[in-house]
């Protein structure tokens, strides 16, 4: 399933330097047009880094549209909160936003599944264990003769002959160290999962709710969606290997 990801992904990026050295590009394409529309956009701005604001746009409609019609929201629940918020709101601007509702709720489920990586380790899930890096520091043998020097020049007009040389740069200012490279070890930002940790501060602003009722009610409702976007994933590249002729 990977291959067939990074094929769709280089097919569908024109400024990618390969794109043209896949095999039948244009037939990678129109196989992937067969597929359901919300599974295309979101290939298309995972594998083909197509981060336009029209397409996620259209993704989170799409996205809206299927949970709304599916039977684990109910009417009245979101009827609850919409009232609630319409109450706070004066009188000439109060109005439902369940819709609106919904919308930013999938664009916030698409924008994390879009960058679901840690953002630290790069979804490796580690840390350190990199080459050894050879950099140049200052002298600090020889430093404040140097900087002695420097002073003396600024009232100088004859040129300052020191003969000796320093034993530890050998006249060179500098030294090069090589510092043993950081020993491996599981990155504490997503303690090894290689996913980037949940903001629940950043769902609740998105969704304009209070960090209590997000918690009792849409936290579950996340880990929901995010199953569901799994599953386009995975019905989307059944599609697009049948559309390839590929079993």
């Amino acid at each position: 399933m990977n291959e067939l990801k990074e094929r769709a992904g280089i097919a569908m990026n024109a400024r990618a330097q390969f794109a043209d050295a896949v095999p039948d590009r244009q037939v990678t394409l129109g196989a992937l047009a067969t597929v359901d529309e919300l599974g295309n956009i979101l290939w298309h701005m995972k594998y083909g880094q197509d981060l336009r604001h029209r397409a996620l746009h259209r993704a989170s409609l799409l996205l809206a549209m299927r949970i709304a019609e599916g039977s684990r929201f109910k009417r009245g629940k979101l009827s609850g909160i919409a009232k609630m918020r319409d109450a706070q709101r004066p009188e000439h601007e109060r109005r439902s936003d369940q819709p609106a509702l919904l919308v930013r709720f999938a664009e916030t489920a698409i924008l994390e599944w879009l960058s679901d990586q840690c953002s630290k380790c790069r979804g490796r899930g580690m840390l350190g264990g990199g080459g050894r890096i050879s950099k140049r520091v200052d002298c600090a043998k020889c430093a404040p003769v140097r900087e002695a020097i420097d002073v003396r020049l600024r009232f100088c007009h004859w040129p300052i002959a020191d003969r000796s040389l320093c034993d530890a740069c050998l006249g060179k200012g500098f030294v090069v160290e090589t510092p043993f490279a950081e020993v491996p070890h599981l990155c504490n930002h997503c303690n090894g999962s290689g996913k980037e940790p949940v903001n629940v501060g950043r769902r609740a602003i998105a969704l304009g709710i209070s960090l209590e009722v997000y918690r009792r009610r849409w936290e579950s409702r996340f880990v929901w969606l995010h199953a569901v976007l799994e599953k386009v994933d995975a019905q989307t590249g059944e599609e697009f290997r049948s559309g390839l002729g590929l079993r």
